[in-house]
């Protein structure tokens, strides 16, 4: 069975649960994901009070559509989700901790497991386009924890 992980990481200056904050707000994902158009979750209102088993459909900025459920949910440590691909298994994820006891910033690392028969496959397809995605995610990450902003827009009120 095949196994590999692509992965990006980075400081942000911001504590860890401001940082989870951003990212327990799946729907709102496509304002700093550079690939995502779209996130529709299942159970709305369920996945506000426990992100964990949440599922739904991601789609993609090519028009592609992916099922999707949350897992691994370490309050202000770690968010995952899991898509089903033909032949293999993506685990999408972040991970992240305070720097220092002060924790007023954390190193944060964006990454994608791939496993399974064909995972090689999926990860060759991807490979081309994980590096400046990841660059692009992490620096959108690290200025809306910092300043609220994506690409100098101010973005602030969606994750109040």
């Amino acid at each position: 069975m095949f196994a590999n992980t692509n992965k990006k990481v980075i400081r942000i200056n911001g504590s860890p649960s401001r940082l989870f904050a951003v990212l327990k707000k799946a729907e709102q994902w496509p304002v700093w994901d550079v690939d995502l158009k779209a996130v529709t979750l299942t159970d709305k209102q369920a996945a506000l009070t426990n992100l964990e088993g949440a599922t739904g459909s991601l789609t993609m900025n090519n028009g592609r559509s992916f099922d999707f459920v949350i897992r691994n949910v370490i309050e202000n440590e770690q968010v995952e989700y899991l898509t089903k691909l033909p032949g293999a298994d993506a685990d999408w994820y972040w991970k992240f901790k305070a720097v220092d006891e002060s924790a007023q910033a954390v190193d944060l690392e964006m990454g994608v497991r791939i496993t399974g028969n064909v995972g090689f496959v999926w990860n060759l397809l991807f490979a081309p386009f994980l590096p400046k995605a990841f660059d692009i995610c992490t620096r959108n990450l690290k200025t809306l924890v910092e300043e609220g902003k994506v690409d100098g827009k101010d973005v602030s009120g969606l994750f109040q």
